[in-house]
C-alpha cells in the first residue's frame, strides 16, 4: 500500500512550496489529496487560483502518513489560525 499525504491549502500558500511537493510526492508514487480550508478556488500568494481535492472537513478523520503545510507569510498565518489544522498537526505528533 502506498503512503498518503495530505497537503493542506489555505489562502494565500506559496505556490511553489505547495505545487512542487504535490509533483515530487506523486512522482514518488505517494497518494496525495490536497484539501483547502476554504471552499471553492484558492488564491495564492502571487494571485495564482487553485482548486483542492477537497475541503479540510472532508479528511479530518482520515489517516495520512504525511502532512503537508505550505506556508508563506499570509499562508502560514492562516494555517496557523485554524483549528482543524492544528488538531491535525497534534495527532500526527501522538
Amino acid at each position: 500500500m502506498n503512503p498518503k499525504a495530505l497537503v493542506i491549502l489555505a489562502p494565500r500558500f506559496e505556490e511553489i512550496e505547495a505545487i512542487t511537493v504535490i509533483d515530487i510526492l506523486r512522482r514518488a508514487d505517494i497518494q496525495v489529496t490536497t484539501a483547502g480550508t476554504v471552499s471553492g478556488p484558492i488564491n495564492a500568494a502571487r494571485a495564482t487560483r487553485h482548486l483542492a481535492d477537497s475541503e479540510l472537513d472532508a479528511v479530518m478523520d482520515q489517516i495520512f502518513d504525511i502532512v503537508v503545510l505550505p506556508g508563506g507569510g499570509e499562508g502560514t498565518a492562516n494555517l496557523k489560525t485554524d483549528q482543524r489544522v492544528r488538531d491535525i498537526v497534534a495527532a500526527q505528533r501522538s
